[in-house]
């Protein structure tokens, strides 16, 4: 009994949040569906689009998207959205985690909850008043306070959510900025004047608090978060975890599987490997324990698997949209370059499983523990929002293809409401489809429109994805065997501000990081170190960008450390690639970007912080440095996909300008040699090809041939095929003979 309160008293201080009932509950519930209309209202400019239909078809209104007229602007909805997270923040996370759980605000939280959404206001004033680019010209005490103060409460808000680390890196590169422009002002400037260059470099457009981050942040990543929890809430996740478990649970090892394909087939939005590994590992790690798996284990291949649900599209991390803006690159292009690494990982998570089952000797689930697939299949309909959206974004803007998801989902939904009759299933169904025909006919039919028949379909698309969000919240209470849809738009309201706050949080605090960096020119010294650590040598440039980004992501969100990273590690490869090796501009860029995300994203898995094993470890009441040490071992492909992109950026797909017979086979090529290597090495961590592989020279020589063919060379790529073949075949041969 004392081993489960000790563990539950450790999950509490790693999620850190209250428990919030009655007034507190309203505060919060306000301020989620407050943020929700903002964002889907003014910053996704759902009025707009919805006057703009209006108006072609005849209907005039007054300019009621307009009003009030901040709102209206990118820059002060985004501060005041910043505003009212941080006010969240405080209502929701409490001063200290030491105390357990928690369910009472003290008025100290509330007063903080006013003074964050009050200094938000700060850089709004300014943006009013000069009508323009938010730049001050001359600055006063007020400022450098508002500036202060504006600081101090955004790094109290993500130490609650998130620790004292970021934002304890946040307020030192803060004060170096500060101390650097102290010491080096503006020739001919005095007094406080000097530092008005530093306090606009935290408050500019684009720039620190308000910078291209947390932009992204409010313009993407929001309307994702909320598509997550809407079909959380109305079942999809549980249906996908069904539906792996009939088609995997009977194989060897079948719950871990299960966990590795359902990762993979539903991704994740949260951009926390924590989070993922807490929310998912809670059902899948005692399951692999039930299934025979030792606990170090089971509670190694949560984190693994979890860590890749941000690398998977369609649905992908959070840090990956921030890839997008950083890169100069639609988000659509970043889904297709991650779409075959991301498939690369999961493969090779499930071969290292499948051995360490077939090693020892585990069993797949009885039938009769399993869903019926009969039963499941019928019901598909409730995950097709998820390969809508990534057909959506070939051709629409990512919160188009997010709100045509959404009306998938809401129809999905009623159609699986099996207490209601199937006619009034179906007519609701039909109403939700006219929803995206009307809008779309007045597009088509009007003489006053002349948007493209493109734009059209995406515009009718969104239009319809929030008036299904309003017809689900209607039909739950019109149709009392439906209340569970309305109920489903409440909570997902309020889990999409919950899972906000520490990626909105962690994007705010990095931007500032970013900015400092920036503003001092620290990235040029880190880039002269880089190179000369590297001998000139892609190698070594990568081992030490690599070294650099893990170290740089302990204990730090990958949000917040790919911002870092990108700005500090990512230019200086680029930089290499293109002066060194030939790439062109974007493939450069875009190599060096994902190799600094997905070695960020491997912190979370690499000793000594490995924070998500650690939380797979206290789940799975597992020693944490066995567990770690196994997550390492299972997230093999993760250390060496990144090398095998930049070395042939092939992978990545949309760095290949014309597919002509010598790209397709150099593709061929690089899956090839990825799956050779992949099988290599899992044999070798493993010890299991046909049968168990004792000999411990074998699996070392293994283990380093798959290592040296991450440069894809043929000579190593053919050693370590040879190796193989000669292991899983001829070797088991020669050994039974008697």
């Amino acid at each position: 009994m004392g081993g489960e309160s000790g563990k539950h008293g450790i999950l509490v201080k790693l999620i850190g949040q209250r428990t919030l009932v009655g007034p507190p509950a309203k505060v919060f519930a306000v301020i989620a569906f407050t943020v929700a209309f903002i964002e889907i209202f003014y910053v996704l400019q759902f009025g707009r689009t919805l006057h703009e239909v209006l108006r072609l078809a005849g209907v005039e209104l007054p300019r009621f998207y307009d009003f009030p007229y901040f709102l209206a602007q990118l820059y002060p909805a985004t501060a005041t959205i910043v505003g009212l997270m941080v006010a969240a923040a405080f209502i929701l996370y409490p001063l200290s985690r030491e105390r357990g759980p928690y369910d009472k605000v003290p008025l100290y939280d509330y007063i903080l909850a006013a003074i964050g959404l009050a200094v938000a206001f700060y850089p709004i004033m300014i943006y009013i008043l000069q009508g323009a680019e938010p730049y001050l010209e001359r600055i006063t005490l007020f400022d450098l306070a508002a500036v202060t103060l504006f600081m101090l409460v955004v790094a109290e808000a993500t130490r609650r959510s998130l620790g004292k680390i970021l934002p304890a890196i946040m307020l030192v590169f803060v004060a170096y900025g500060f101390i650097f422009t102290y010491l080096n002002p503006p020739f001919g400037v005095e007094g406080l004047q000097v530092f008005r260059r530093f306090v606009n470099s935290l408050i500019s457009q684009n720039q620190g608090l308000m910078g291209i981050p947390v932009t992204v942040m409010v313009t993407y990543v929001f309307i994702f978060l909320f598509f997550s929890s809407f079909l959380d809430r109305l079942g999809a996740g549980r249906y996908i975890t069904d539906l792996m478990m009939a088609l995997f649970g009977r194989r060897p090892g079948g719950p871990a599987k299960v966990a590795v394909v359902a990762s993979a087939f539903m991704g994740t939005i949260s951009g926390s490997s924590v989070a993922n590994t807490l929310t998912t590992g809670t059902f899948t790690i005692p399951a692999m324990k039930r299934a025979g798996f030792p606990p170090e284990v089971a509670g190694a291949i949560e984190p693994v698997a979890s860590t890749g649900g941000q690398l998977m599209p369609p649905i992908m991390g959070a840090a990956a949209f921030i890839l997008a803006e950083f890169v100069g690159v639609p988000y659509s292009t970043v889904v297709l370059a991650a779409l075959l690494p991301a498939i690369l990982y999961f493969y090779s998570i499930y071969v290292f499983v499948d051995k360490e089952a077939k090693k020892r000797g585990l069993q797949g689930l009885n039938p009769e523990e399993l869903p019926s697939l009969r039963d499941l299949l019928p019901r598909a309909y409730l995950i097709l929002p998820i390969p809508l959206i990534l057909i959506a974004l070939l051709a629409l803007e990512p919160q188009q293809a997010v709100m045509a998801g959404l009306v998938a989902a809401v129809i999905g939904a009623v159609l699986d409401s099996r207490s209601v009759s199937l006619s009034v299933r179906l007519g609701i169904a039909a109403l939700l489809t006219a929803t995206i025909a009307l809008p779309l006919a007045v597009y088509t039919l009007s003489p006053k429109s002349t948007i493209p028949p493109l734009t059209a379909l995406g515009n009718s698309l969104f239009l319809a994805g929030g008036l299904s969000i309003l017809a689900a919240f209607a039909a739950g209470r019109l149709v009392k065997d439906m209340n569970h849809l309305s109920q489903a738009v409440v909570d997902a309201t309020i889990a999409t501000l919950r899972n906000s706050l520490p990626v909105f949080l962690a994007a705010a605090t990095a931007s500032v990081i970013q900015s400092m960096i920036d503003f001092t020119k620290l990235s040029v010294l880190l880039s002269k170190i880089l190179l000369a650590l590297s001998l000139g040598q892609l190698a070594l440039l990568l081992v030490f960008t690599g070294l650099f980004s893990i170290i740089l992501g302990m204990g730090v969100p990958t949000t917040a450390n790919y911002i870092i990273t990108a700005t500090l590690l990512a230019p200086t490869v680029a930089s290499f690639l293109l002066d060194n090796m030939g790439y062109d501009d974007f493939t450069s860029r875009i190599t060096s970007h994902m190799f600094v995300l997905y070695y960020g994203i491997l912190a979370d898995i690499t000793p000594p912080v490995a924070l998500a094993a650690f939380v797979g470890a206290v789940l799975a009441g597992a020693d944490f440095w066995k567990t770690a040490i196994n997550a390492t071992k299972f997230g093999f492909a993760k250390y060496i996909l990144p090398f095998v992109f930049v070395f042939s950026p092939t992978l990545l797909v949309v760095t290949v300008e014309s597919w002509t017979l010598d790209n397709i086979a150099k593709l061929l090529y690089t899956i090839a040699s990825v799956i050779i290597i992949i099988h290599a090495a899992a044999t070798g961590f493993v010890g299991w090809a046909s049968r168990e592989l004792k000999d411990a020279r074998l699996r070392a020589l293994l283990v380093t041939l798959s290592i040296a063919s991450v440069t894809l060379h043929p000579i190593p790529v053919a050693l370590t095929l040879i190796t193989l073949l000669v292991i899983h075949i001829i070797l088991p041969r020669f050994q039974s003979k008697p």
